[in-house]
């Protein structure tokens, strides 16, 4: 493809994101050449576009929830063909720190840059993922009859696996989910598949929480926070005991802080969305983590094998993604894309590098 030309969504500075043309990537020895089928929009490719990010340089390609067809392979890598369909989710782990050896690149400290935030991503016609990705087993077949979009929400179903590995769900919990976003969802049909009597979902306005509880089928009681007493409604749900699980899927310092008040005696808490780097600390209660013995955790991406157990439970019917999806758009429509996830008038916005503006979504 030498010379040939591919049409790109960079963000050049923040709050502004164009379509340009640039070459294709050459294929380096040790990674391959993607065609892009579909990269699902995430919430940190709005904060990147319109609030900025540490990691990430300028211009970026952003986009790291990639689905697509690989078109070339390096001499150096080995185990897949040219013309398979793959998944790439954005491993950075270095493959050498104890962390990486022990399984748990996630958390590696001397990371690579990550996909979408130093290295282009997804929202372009070809991309060409870092060698780390590829060898710490980032880039994952496709079952056959799961379709690129559907694949391409395996990453954010990956990365709450490993979320619901470090908090746990136990058959008969009560699990409350903040924020009815796309985790959130799929907090939802996770919490429900490992046994969970009640899920419970909150954030503060309605529509988008009427929207999740219509498509999914999976929850029991919605709760806006903006006409209903949160801290009522849970413990009315949970005869005053509060949740057993909850997930704070929302950015927000206020709604992390909020948990404490809602779990149950020895409840498990885990803070899924980060914090603003200008928001990032809390006050609380300590004692109520010490009686309660509450335990609380993190999560932090997701790991190879994790991104796997997602391919196969969207290609199972496990994971209904089109329960999920509610927006696809061409790269040229990304702006509309973007809005929609800013305005939370959708659930999970899928791009389609190679889909023409004059065909239908």
């Amino acid at each position: 493809m030498t010379n040939a030309i591919m049409k790109v969504a960079s963000v050049v500075s923040l709050g502004q994101i164009m379509i340009t043309e640039k070459p294709i990537p050459a294929c380096p020895p040790d990674s391959m050449l993607v065609q892009v089928e579909s990269c699902a929009i995430c919430g940190s490719d709005l904060r990147i576009y319109k609030k900025g990010d540490a990691r990430a340089r300028y211009p970026i390609v952003i986009g790291h929830e990639i689905a697509g067809t690989i078109r070339e392979l390096g001499r150096e890598v080995w185990g897949y063909q040219v013309g398979e369909r793959v998944c790439i989710a954005p491993g950075h782990g270095c493959g050498e720190c104890k962390y990486c050896l022990s399984g748990h690149s996630n958390v590696c400290i001397h990371p690579r840059p990550s996909i979408g935030y130093a290295s282009d991503g997804g929202f372009a016609q070809y991309m060409v993922p870092p060698a780390n990705v590829v060898k710490l087993g980032f880039v994952n077949a496709i079952p056959d009859g799961l379709s690129f979009d559907h694949a391409s929400l395996s990453e954010i179903i990956a990365c709450c696996l490993n979320a619901q590995e470090n908090c746990p769900v136990n058959q008969g919990d009560v699990v409350l989910i903040i924020g009815a976003g796309p985790a959130g969802c799929v907090h939802a049909i996770l919490s429900k598949m490992k046994g969970a009597e009640k899920v419970l979902m909150t954030q503060r306005t309605l529509p988008r929480l009427q929207m999740a509880s219509e498509r999914l089928q999976v929850i029991d009681r919605i709760i806006a926070s903006e006409k209903e007493n949160l801290n009522e409604v849970v413990k009315g749900e949970t005869g005053g005991l509060g949740a057993d699980v909850i997930y704070v899927c929302a950015p927000s310092p206020e709604a992390q802080a909020q948990a404490f008040d809602l779990a149950a005696p020895r409840g498990r808490i885990n803070f899924f969305g980060g914090l603003p780097k200008e928001h990032s600390f809390l006050t609380l209660n300590a004692n109520t983590i010490h009686y309660l013995e509450l335990f609380i955790s993190g999560a932090s991406s997701s790991l190879a094998r994790q991104n796997r157990e997602a391919l196969e439970l969207l290609a199972s019917g496990q994971i209904d993604a089109e329960g999920i999806i509610t927006h696809r758009f061409p790269l040229e429509d990304i702006s509309r894309g973007l809005r929609v996830v800013e305005d939370r008038t959708g659930i999970k916005v899928v791009i389609k590098p190679h889909l023409s503006s004059k065909e239908p979504g």
